[in-house]
């Protein structure tokens, strides 16, 4: 997979015209919905826990559920028994799912709910699989706080987003079985160990955009993976794309369970493993691009490896101060890193056999790639003496984006502020300064993005609170 450039699929003549039938046909097949949520009532429920709760127990087929476009305030929990769940939503950008517990919000029986029951959405069930939607977990910073939680086999996303800051998606399993997932053409944020936990997952051709942080912004971690001692696989990135966030340096990861407190004697050991094949880093990688958890770091059970690691001009990275434990990939050593490895039987634990899955089965959706959406993330203002500061991101980087800054007295009426377009495929993040030539204690503002040929993408307003004036 090329790694100088973004793979959106972009073919020319015969190739592109087969590629548009393959998306038809997978258009075609995803209007053929069982139910529909929409917030205006035009739908079968109103709430995604509602429509969740409407499928039949004990499925063996997808189950498909549309989400129309809106922004779906609740915590959502797809039970054991409704395996086979599907939730397709209108659109990436304005199709969101988000809650805002922490791991320390009470469960109502005298406990909390921990890390993974924190999840916006949290997936017990088999066969799971999602399309064109946002999860995001809005609690903020300070707590572990998930917006996704996977605690089950066969689990696939497609063009979704997850949002979040510490321990966004938590990918793990329960009761010793092999838990696998995949991602494709996904874009994943957070600020501390935000891809985490025990399963084997694929991540392919996915925007893994690592956030600056307001506090102990000296470093941070992306991933923490906690792989069993008696499981071959753990996470593997293929053709990701890492951006710069422009302030907190990153490790690629660090090995969750591989400390002084866990023993190989007792089973607690972590056998960690964190694979990036083709990735394309930005500079805010470290040079040393691993970190130990602590001093009880056992590095002999560890695999933290790169192979073919770029910048975003093509260049390879100097990787002389990696650190030592890790590992340069060969060519030949790439070639188990496949679906079909790590998804197959081979993929059992001793007492837990599983059988192949192959989640491009799901449609052609999920075994092609996608041009991106237009989708911004992260939209912050900051007040400061005479004037506002608005910081955002784009979630799929391209050239000619457009993005007008408006602004609002009453959160209604909205007037232009300023207005910036995006010259290369690699700027994913923006700045903009807002004089304030305006009267009152606070104002809203907002970002619209347009691109030719792609749906606009108006965000959320954000409110901010203005100093008094002198």
């Amino acid at each position: 997979m090329p790694v100088t450039t973004r793979t959106w699929c972009l073919v020319a003549g015969l190739r592109a015209s087969l590629l548009l039938l393959l998306l038809l046909a997978g258009s075609a097949r995803l209007l053929a919905y069982n139910l529909t949520v929409a917030q205006d009532g035009s739908g079968d429920y109103r709430t995604v826990q509602a429509a969740v709760a409407a499928v039949p127990d004990g499925r063996t087929a997808v189950f498909t559920i549309y989400i129309k476009d809106g922004i779906y305030s609740e915590k959502v929990t797809v039970p054991a028994s409704k395996p086979f769940v599907q939730l397709v939503g209108q659109s990436v950008a304005n199709t969101i799912l988000t809650w805002h517990d922490d791991n320390k919000t009470p469960d109502g029986r005298g406990g909390t709910l921990g890390t993974g029951g924190s999840g916006s959405i949290v997936v017990n069930a088999t066969d799971f699989s999602a399309l064109n939607l946002t999860f995001a977990n809005s609690f903020g910073n300070g707590s572990q706080a998930v917006a996704v939680s996977l605690y089950a086999d066969r689990a696939a996303f497609k063009n979704c987003r997850f949002m979040g800051n510490q321990d966004t998606l938590l990918t793990y399993e329960s009761g010793g079985a092999v838990s696998r997932h995949y991602f494709r053409d996904c874009y994943i944020d957070g600020n501390v160990d935000f891809i985490f936990g025990n399963a084997i997952a694929i991540f392919d051709n996915c925007t893994i955009y690592a956030k600056a942080r307001a506090s102990n912004a000296t470093s941070s971690y992306i991933t923490a993976a906690n792989t069993p001692a008696t499981q071959a696989y753990g996470y593997l990135f293929r053709g990701a794309t890492l951006p710069d966030n422009g302030a907190t340096p990153y490790y690629l990861g660090r090995p969750w369970q591989n400390a002084a407190r866990f023993s190989e004697a007792a089973g607690t050991l972590a056998h960690n493993k964190v694979v990036f094949l083709s990735a394309r880093l930005g500079r805010q990688i470290l040079p040393a691009g691993w970190a130990l958890w602590d001093a009880g770091t056992d590095t002999t059970k560890i695999l933290n490896a790169e192979y073919n690691s770029r910048d975003f001009g093509g260049r390879l990275i100097d990787v002389s101060q990696r650190v030592g434990w890790s590992r340069q990939l060969a060519p030949t050593d790439t070639v188990a890193y496949t679906l079909a490895t790590l998804f197959g039987p081979g993929a059992s634990r001793p007492g837990a056999p599983v059988a192949a899955w192959n989640p491009t089965a799901l449609g052609p959706e999920f075994g092609t790639c996608q041009a991106p959406d237009l989708a911004v993330a992260n939209l912050q203002a900051a007040a400061g003496p005479g004037q506002v500061t608005l910081r955002w991101n784009i979630s799929w980087a391209m050239a000619g984006i457009t993005c007008e800054v408006q602004r609002s007295l009453d959160n209604v009426h909205f007037t232009r502020v300023s207005r910036q377009k995006s010259r290369t495929d690699t700027q994913y993040n923006f700045v903009a300064i807002d004089a304030r030539p305006v009267t009152g204690p606070r104002c809203y503002y907002r970002v619209v993005a347009t691109k030719k040929s792609l749906a606009a993408h108006t965000t959320p307003s954000v409110l901010v609170a203005l100093p008094a004036r002198p």
